[in-house]
């Protein structure tokens, strides 16, 4: 079972959106904005541009059955992430769903609930949603195209109230780019420490902080360590009150203090690979799974690491911790590993009916703990309820 942020209630999974595999192998799949295929003629009077911000998703009786990118739980209730702004939520134990009220048809991402009434969701096109009644109804509070035009704003306020900082004019510059590309960028991870303190994440580094419930969202990317502007991916608590690890592309691994406002570089991740997902261990651990299968444990917050002993996989895109206190890892290509000591090693799980390629696809892009010894899969053909031996 894992937190979001310290300070956050208890999580059931750490869902990684595998959109971000894409991203990360092919370099293109965020590279612009979700949109209609390439014969939707231009906008005209008659005819509007297809625009995904400002359609909301339509209802759909196979919802659960679509594209899945995220499964978690919150208190009693299940959610699931997807295509076209499906966000879906099962109040028994996931042997049914029912679909949201959704404003736009991004992809959703990710989602994180503070409190029973109040959540937010994040995606494509940098959109952030709000719901203040369980996840039944969901309004957009941001998107991309206000990530590039208030940040622009913000920075250059503060470039010219610090003129002696170098930092400023390249964010400015930053924000500029932002402007021209549009809603192209992705948020993979939102995060609520409070009902009102919140951060929201993705690729090219974006990094969001809200301090009022969602009302302004201002982006903080000069107090994030990642002068690359790598994509991250992922967030899991550190044994210390108000530490977390934040996980992403090209080794990017960040140790991030609530208190002090900060994240800076941890220099001593033994790869240079995508990491999509970590976990936090019953014993204070952290385990970290990525690209080309690869895993890696630390016991001491990231001072010295070991590779963790498992079959060759596929990327693992997925984990969480069971409230046994075993671990689950997720291979895209269909892989569910189990680990019974803390993440020094994992074993293929044959899960009931389905081997370990559950789907015709054999792709998994997220797991959640189900009811009685159970594992809630999704991916693209949607949500799977299948028995742990």
């Amino acid at each position: 079972m894992n937190n979001k942020l310290p300070g956050s209630p208890r999580r059931m999974v750490v869902n990684i959106a595998v959109l971000v595999c894409a991203l990360a192998l092919a370099a293109t799949s965020s590279a612009a904005p979700e949109s209609a295929p390439e014969s939707t003629p231009e906008s005209t009077p008659e005819s509007p541009r297809y625009d995904v911000l400002n359609l909301p998703a339509i209802p759909s009786t196979l919802a659960a059955q679509s594209l899945i990118y995220s499964i978690s739980k919150f208190g009693d209730r299940y959610f699931a992430t997807g295509q076209h702004g499906h966000i879906l939520y099962s109040d028994d134990g996931g042997e049914s769903w029912q679909q949201a009220e959704v404003p736009v048809r991004s992809s959703i991402l990710d989602i994180d609930f503070p409190s029973p009434e109040l959540g937010w969701a994040v995606g494509h096109e940098g959109v952030i949603l709000h719901s203040m009644d369980g996840g039944k109804t969901w309004v957009k509070q941001f998107d991309g195209l206000r990530y590039g035009e208030e940040g622009l704003a913000h920075y250059e306020a503060l470039a010219a109230a610090n003129p002696d900082n170098e930092m400023y004019p390249l964010l400015v510059e930053e924000m500029r780019f932002a402007i021209s590309q549009g809603a192209d960028k992705p948020l993979f991870r939102v995060a609520f420490p409070t009902v009102d303190h919140g951060y929201a994440v993705g690729a090219y580094g974006m990094a969001l902080e809200t301090v009022d419930a969602g009302q302004t969202w201002t982006p903080v990317l000069e107090k994030v360590d990642n002068d690359g502007f790598y994509h991250i991916f992922d967030v899991a608590p550190l044994p210390e009150q108000g530490k977390f690890f934040a996980s992403g592309e090209a080794g990017l691994l960040l140790e991030g203090d609530i208190s002090q406002n900060i994240a800076r570089r941890v220099r001593t991740v033994p790869w240079d690979g995508s990491f999509f997902t970590i976990v936090d261990a019953a014993d204070g651990g952290l385990v970290m799974g990525g690209l080309r299968g690869n895993m890696f444990r630390t016991v001491d917050v990231g001072a010295t690491w070991t590779t963790v002993k498992k079959p060759m996989t596929s990327a693992i895109v997925d984990s969480t911790r069971l409230a046994d206190g075993r671990l689950i890892a997720v291979g895209i290509g269909g892989e569910v590993l189990i680990s019974a000591d803390n993440g020094a090693s994992f074993t293929p799980v044959p899960v009931a009916g389905a081997g370990q390629l559950y789907t015709t696809s054999g792709r998994v892009y997220a797991v959640s703990e189900g009811p009685e010894g159970t594992l809630l899969l999704g991916g693209p053909a949607g949500i799977h309820k299948v028995k742990l031996p």
